[in-house]
């Protein structure tokens, strides 16, 4: 018995998407870095080396935290609905403790 009603299923379609997009994420992360080759192996004029430096020392490192902190919002939201889950069993518990005590008056 929920005594609160806890909807799971919006939680965990919200955590689902979540997931799909820091796989996204990870995603343009690889491709960003497949395309350092591309791009400089084709590139003219020299400053190739500055776009392969950029790519590294800003994007990546831009894409990283963004996967982080989507990963982090979605292990939030997964700790958040553990913790309503284990409020409802507490409270269930002592909802049933108190019928169990009234209805020995009851009797």
């Amino acid at each position: 018995m929920d005594i609160f009603n806890f909807e799971r299923g919006p939680v965990e379609s919200a955590i689902s998407t979540v997931k799909a997009q820091q796989n996204q994420a990870e995603d343009l992360q690889s491709r960003s870095k497949a395309s350092i080759q591309v791009v400089t192996s084709a590139w003219r004029g020299g400053d190739e080396k500055e776009y392969e430096a950029d790519v590294q020392r800003k994007l990546i490192p831009a894409i990283a935290q963004l996967i982080a902190a989507i990963a982090g919002f979605g292990g939030n939201l997964g700790g958040a609905m553990g913790i309503m889950d284990s409020a409802d069993q507490k409270i269930s518990g002592m909802a049933s403790g108190l019928g169990d005590v009234f209805g020995s008056f009851l009797k």
